[in-house]
């Protein structure tokens, strides 16, 4: 897990995206946090960790998809933090 990766599970977690009705889109993954990424590096993060199961697929938002945080993504987000103590 890099930087990024626990940003974003961070943020999903944080907003409560954690059901496929409470998912986020990207691009409001991309407004909660100034990232010197482009929505693109966002995006293949995302599909790593949907690929890992750190996230899943929730209700599209218009055209777009949205994502939330798995109890896997939970557990693996918690284990991170406490590293860092």
């Amino acid at each position: 897990m890099n930087r990024l990766g626990f940003i974003i599970l961070s943020i999903l977690r944080q907003n409560g995206a954690n059901s496929r009705l409470s998912a986020m889109a990207v691009s409001e993954i991309v407004d909660e946090e100034e990232f010197e990424y482009k929505d693109n590096t966002i995006y293949k993060k995302i599909k790593e960790f949907e690929c890992a199961g750190l996230v899943a697929q929730g209700l599209k938002e218009g055209r777009a998809a949205t994502f939330y945080i798995t109890q896997e993504g939970v557990q693996i987000l918690e284990r991170e933090r406490n590293a860092e103590t």
